[in-house]
């Protein structure tokens, strides 16, 4: 079986009902605020200062940088917006005193978390200087990866998939997949094994994948275009991941060319160099604290993949998601290809 991710359209409303519930905080505190007044003492803020709480002042930038980071209703004038950013910062400075002064931050998990916060906030600006000194590809960069990837532009393949699809077991090795050839064979051994699935039509886009990934499923379909394979795909945050048993029913040949293929191609060569970056770096790092590290017995560090999932958890942070992100580049040997669930 082999990893690999296949983005999908995030779920209606995705992340936003909690920063929506900050918004709406905001809000809400703006008739109470407004009735407080000016009452931190001293002279109304002028100039870059646009509101004082407390005797300390907040800023155009902290209001700007807030507004950045929370999602507002479309067509929102700009400045009614800008007071929402403002009042949020506000009422969650109040919030904060109030936890100091019920001595919330002294509880040694309030520590811990707030050091594990502070040690990625770091984290995350080291990855955001290594990415901004990555050289961006050059035109002929882009026009020489199109030209060795057809597959993903002017053959670039939407495969319509007949999927199962089920959270991996941890005896899933000792399933007899090996021997399913159809998908109602597939169905047979999960419910033989009481495995709870779902089975449901699915599209893979190559333009979307992996390309090393995308080349291995074309050489299995090569061999047999009915061919049943297997791959995994573990999000984020899941206990465990997701097997897909796959078999092909239609394939759709939808060029991808122009300009918009181009940029495409140097997005993703510009991530490909990102991750490449951060990843050194965190051999490097690894490398150095070998010396200034002493590990308790059965605690010492991870083998390479392990390693390699940290490198590109801080890729992630330093690389904005856009429209054309793509999954980054996987090993290109045996656990990077599609397992055919027949063993063929």
């Amino acid at each position: 079986m082999s990893d690999t991710r296949i983005e999908r359209p995030a779920a209606a409303g995705g992340r936003r009902p909690a920063r929506a519930l900050a918004v709406a905080l905001g809000a809400a505190t703006l008739v109470l605020l407004a009735a407080c007044g000016d009452r931190g003492g001293g002279s109304a803020p002028t100039g870059q200062v646009v509101a004082r709480l407390n005797g300390e002042d907040i800023t155009q930038l902290e209001v700007q940088a807030e507004l950045a980071a929370t999602p507002l209703p479309p067509n929102m004038d700009r400045k009614d917006a800008e007071r929402i950013a403002l009042n949020n910062i506000i009422t969650r400075r109040m919030l904060m005193e109030e936890a100091k002064a019920r001595k919330l931050d002294q509880s040694p998990q309030f520590q811990q978390q707030q050091r594990r916060t502070s040690e990625q906030l770091f984290v995350q600006a080291l990855a955001a200087d290594i990415a901004r000194k990555v050289e961006d590809p050059t035109m002929n960069d882009a026009d020489t990866f199109i030209r060795d990837n057809p597959s993903l532009f002017a053959e670039r393949k939407i495969f319509i998939l007949d999927q199962i699809q089920f959270v991996r077991p941890d005896n899933v090795n000792e399933l007899p997949l090996a021997q399913a050839k159809t998908m109602a064979d597939v169905e047979k051994v999960l419910s033989d094994a009481k495995i709870e699935y779902r089975r449901l039509p699915a599209s893979l886009d190559s333009l979307g994948a992996n390309p090393a990934f995308i080349a291995e499923v074309v050489k299995v379909l090569e061999k047999n275009p009915r061919e049943v394979f297997v791959f995994a795909n573990q999000q984020p945050g899941a206990p465990a991941p997701v097997v897909t048993v796959n078999q092909v029913v239609e394939t759709r040949i939808v060029p991808f060319t122009g300009d918009r293929a181009r940029q495409f191609a140097t997005n993703f060569l510009r991530q490909q160099s990102v991750q490449k970056a951060l990843a050194d770096e965190v051999r490097r790092q690894q490398e150095a604290a070998k010396a200034k590290v002493v590990y308790q017995e059965g605690w010492g560090p991870p083998e390479a993949p392990q390693a390699a999932d940290a490198a590109q958890g801080i890729a992630e942070a330093a690389t904005p998601e856009t429209a054309t992100r793509l999954a980054p580049p996987a090993s290109t040997g045996d656990a990077a290809k599609p397992a055919p669930a027949g063993g063929n």
